[in-house]
C-alpha cells in the first residue's frame, strides 16, 4: 500500500496550491481524508491530509512538488507484508 502524508502548515496560504497539485494527480488517488487541526488553539489554521494512491503513481515526484510549497511537508509511505 502506497500512501502520502501532508502537513499543511497555513491553509489559508497554502490550499489552493495543495490543491491544484493533488487535481494534477488526482487519477492516481484512491482516498483522501483531510483533518483540520484547528481544534487546537496553537494550529488553528493548519492541516492534515491522508493520501492513499494506487497504480503507477509517481508518487515521489508528487510529494516534492508538494514539499516545494511554503508551510507544507510531505511524505511518501509503502507498506507491504
Amino acid at each position: 500500500m502506497k500512501a502520502v502524508l501532508v502537513l499543511i502548515g497555513d491553509r489559508l496560504d497554502s490550499a489552493v496550491k495543495v490543491q491544484e497539485i493533488l487535481t494534477k494527480y488526482g487519477d492516481y488517488i484512491r482516498t483522501r481524508l483531510g483533518l483540520n487541526l484547528g481544534l487546537c488553539e496553537n494550529e488553528r489554521n493548519s492541516g492534515f491530509l491522508f493520501l492513499e494512491v494506487c497504480g503507477e503513481m509517481p508518487v515521489n515526484q508528487m510529494c516534492e512538488e508538494l514539499n516545494s510549497i511554503g508551510n507544507v511537508k510531505a511524505q511518501c509511505v509503502e507498506l507491504t507484508l
